[in-house]
């Protein structure tokens, strides 16, 4: 009996707070690996299963479907690539931290989506520029935690801090206050959304961003225009509703299938030397230079412009679709046995869906100006069903205030 009572009296059995211990340990793996897998990049979400262009950071184009996950991207070619040994490649990775040393831009262009894509991305468009009161304030509320995201941090640990010294007996959370902190912390930390005041205003408005070339020691930029669809700490994207065609114009291929290897790309030379210079191109057609690199093609985009190569026709074969961008200073690359003497398609395009990586590329420029925004609008009290009506009353008042004269457009002449 004595056992008993001086077991009851010192709080839980050591088998008690075992099993306490395991649940906490399994939850807050639950909890952290839940949140982490759902934890992908809005901007790169806005792409997922879209069939974009990817620019690497040396100016190389890869294509295809991209999928997102929180531990990297994975771009699904359209055809199953095979090199010149024979190795078939149907998709290409890149992992969470190689995000900053490949990723430049990625690319997405309406007409060279499916049917349902296209659907799709009107609708996400829609979904993305029209904010209801609701998701306004969740975006509120998220960007609050995001700005006092330190504090909230050190208060979760404050008040397991403060319970313990107050109940110094409860075995249980002096061994667990650790992981009910890392729980709170993680749940806060994917839940905050990167807050910029700067960008914040310009959401769903005209924008222009530039994006640096790194391998330009001249730090000259390409600049592109469209709408402000959102941005994260990693990558800002860019929404233009139409996607118009400038010109359509068709490129042929030399008539030959391999050549002299091209110069591997030194690292970026330093600010105020001159650029890195290529051999000069075995032909130039509608700015666009042609080179031979070994067995491939190299093209480049010597455009201010995007340029979509729409598809690849050869006598004989059947024609092959691309649907790619080549972005402003970049290349493409295609096999020279497969495509010597081939006839290119391209359009060249102003405008389309970019998403760019912040390393790069910055919001420099408004297309609209906006005005300060009062507290009426910051705490969006217009989508409350009775402050319109009470403000076109205070306007209509202070409308019949005025002189006669200034309410009917009467001079006294």
């Amino acid at each position: 009996m004595q056992a008993v009572l001086a077991q009851t009296s010192s709080g839980l059995s050591a088998t008690g707070i075992l099993y306490i211990t395991l649940a906490f340990i399994f939850l807050t793996g639950i909890i952290t690996a839940v949140a982490t897998k759902w934890s992908r990049d809005k901007c790169l979400r806005f792409f997922n299963h879209y069939h974009i262009t990817l620019e690497g950071m040396r100016g190389h184009a890869r294509w295809g479907n991209l999928k997102v996950f929180s531990s990297g991207v994975e771009i699904v070619h359209d055809h199953a690539y095979v090199d010149h040994r024979g190795r078939k490649k149907t998709s290409y990775m890149i992992y969470q931290n190689e995000m900053d040393q490949q990723i430049l831009g990625l690319f997405r262009y309406h007409d060279e989506l499916t049917p349902d894509e296209q659907q799709n991305r009107l609708r996400q468009i829609q979904y993305t520029f029209n904010l209801g009161p609701i998701r306004r304030t969740l975006r509120g509320i998220r960007n609050v935690l995001n700005t006092l995201r330190d504090a909230f941090n050190t208060a979760i640990g404050a008040v397991v801090g403060q319970y313990q010294n107050l109940h110094p007996g409860s075995a249980v959370l002096s061994m667990q206050g650790s992981n009910v902190t890392t729980i709170g912390q993680t749940l806060l930390g994917k839940f905050a959304n990167a807050y910029e005041p700067l960008l914040e205003q310009y959401i769903g408005r005209q924008v222009i961003m530039e994006v640096t070339d790194p391998l330009d020691p001249n730090n000259r930029t390409v600049e592109y225009a469209g709408y402000l669809a959102d941005y994260t700490s990693n990558f800002i994207a860019l929404f233009n509703v139409e996607h118009e065609t400038s010109q359509e114009v068709t490129i042929t291929l030399p008539d030959i299938d391999h050549g002299d290897r091209l110069p591997p790309l030194p690292l970026p030379p330093a600010p105020g030397t001159p650029t890195i210079e290529l051999p000069p191109p075995i032909k130039v057609e509608n700015d666009l230079a042609i080179r031979i690199d070994g067995v491939y093609f190299h093209i480049h985009n010597t455009r201010n412009d995007p340029v979509v190569v729409r598809t690849l026709e050869r006598q004989g074969f059947e024609p092959l679709s691309f649907g790619m961008v080549i972005p402003p200073r970049g290349h493409l690359d295609l096999p020279a046995r497969d495509a010597h003497g081939a006839v290119l398609r391209v359009e060249h395009i102003r405008c389309l869906d970019v998403i760019a990586l912040r390393k790069y590329a910055v919001v420099r420029y408004a297309g609209e100006l906006v005005e300060r925004r009062g507290i009426v609008d910051e705490l969006h009290l217009k989508q409350l069903p009775l402050v319109p009506k009470l403000m076109d009353m205070v306007a209509d008042r202070d409308g019949d205030s005025q002189r006669p004269e200034e309410a009917t457009g009467i001079d006294d002449d």
